[in-house]
């Protein structure tokens, strides 16, 4: 990487070098599970053909499946140690998050279970996480925000737009289709799976979209910051000092 950061920016960079690596390693995994998560969505003929609740719950676990799975248990284990150690990185409902995907992940390459959601919860929404990486990046370096303006502007752009369609229009879609497809399972009297793990799968999937709307705010926050302008917290705090 040293083509394309030099010592300068590192130096100057804002909130430590490590954020910036940090970055540039979590975009590796996401493009990853991105890539194979659009891929299986949308192209694959035999993966959106119609379906019961019984297969998209209990189906068998494909090949791009498994390497979605695999790889997102891998990742978020290691995002989980990395922002122990880190203060802007640990809050508790990021912790949880690392710790409860990885779980879900688990649950579905063994039991299986949700293999189809899977695809789109733990795939397709992560293209959302590629600009997001791109911008952070840029947070952490401004040097290069400085540089590149115009990358910074399509890529928060991009985040924006990809966050509003992937993690809040269609995740309520399918969010809603897998408690319809959940309620129903829940009715018959054996479960190939334990009947808890359906029951607590429900429960983390309440965790999971609180915190895409909560995200969503604070998005809309920062879009109206960009484009309306306004003060950031930290300077209303100085001149409130200062009267």
């Amino acid at each position: 990487m040293h083509k394309f950061v030099d010592a300068k920016a590192i130096a100057k960079a804002n909130g430590g070098s490590f954020l910036g690596a940090f970055q540039m390693t979590c975009f590796i995994p996401l493009a990853y599970v991105s890539y194979y998560g659009i891929n299986t969505w949308y192209f694959s003929e035999h993966f959106q053909s119609s379906r019961t609740a019984e297969e998209r719950l209990f189906g068998p676990v494909s090949e791009n499946v498994r390497k979605i799975g695999e790889v997102q248990i891998a990742f978020q284990a290691w995002d989980f140690v990395i922002s122990l150690f880190n203060s802007e990185l640990n809050s508790v409902e990021m912790l949880l998050h690392h710790a409860m995907t990885g779980l879900l992940c688990y649950w579905m390459l063994t039991l299986p279970y949700m293999a189809w959601y899977g695809v789109y919860f733990m795939g397709v929404c992560e293209t959302s996480s590629l600009p997001l990486s791109v911008v952070d990046f840029m947070r952490f370096f401004p040097d290069y925000k400085e540089k590149y303006p115009l990358v910074n502007m399509i890529n928060s752009l991009l985040f924006g737009a990809f966050f509003v369609w992937f993690r809040i229009i269609k995740w309520i879609q399918f969010s809603s289709g897998a408690w319809r497809d959940s309620l129903h399972v829940l009715k018959m009297k054996k479960l190939p799976v334990p009947r808890s793990v359906v029951l607590g799968v429900l429960v983390l999937n309440v965790f999971f979209t609180a915190l895409q709307v909560v995200w969503c705010g604070l998005l809309l926050k920062e879009a109206k910051k960009m484009f309306l302008g306004g003060e950031d917290e930290k300077k209303k705090d100085e001149k409130k000092k200062k009267k």
